[in-house]
């Protein structure tokens, strides 16, 4: 399975590194661990007790509003705590060999996040609320 995402979403995720090597580790010491974090998109990170991995995966959110929040999708993979060890020891490697990586940065710190209106709009930071707009503005327009 291969995963890929923009340069402003890897961003977001080397900036989250250090929160999931702490929720990494109070799983390794046998802690309770439900580490969820939003890395842009409908992309999420997440460390779960009961499950020895770090999972990086795509959400979606069920149409009918009766089922609930988002959903997970089979889009995503999950890295065994070893595999995410050495992801993280080769994130100097993989920015030097692509220097866009190197310099990209989380959608958040953009101009167009200037104001409310461009955090708001923006599909990276809410992609499930642009959705919404979306089905609004449709279900106006009938």
């Amino acid at each position: 399975m291969v995963l890929s995402f923009a340069r402003y979403r890897w961003a977001t995720l080397r900036s989250r590194i250090h929160d999931v090597n702490d929720a990494v580790k109070t799983l390794r010491e046998g802690g309770n661990v439900k580490y969820q974090e939003h890395i842009g998109g409908a992309h999420y990170i997440s460390v779960t007790s009961g499950y020895k991995c770090v999972d990086i995966r795509k959400f979606y959110k069920p149409d009918d509003p009766k089922e609930g929040d988002i959903k997970p999708t089979r889009t995503g993979v999950a890295l065994r705590l070893d595999e995410w060890a050495t992801l993280c020891l080769l994130v100097d490697t993989i920015q030097a060999a692509f220097p866009p990586l190197a310099s990209a940065l989380p959608c958040y710190l953009g101009d167009d996040h200037n104001n409310q209106m461009g955090y708001f709009t923006c599909s990276e930071c809410h992609p499930f609320h642009f959705l919404e707009l979306f089905q609004v503005s449709m279900d106006s327009t009938v």
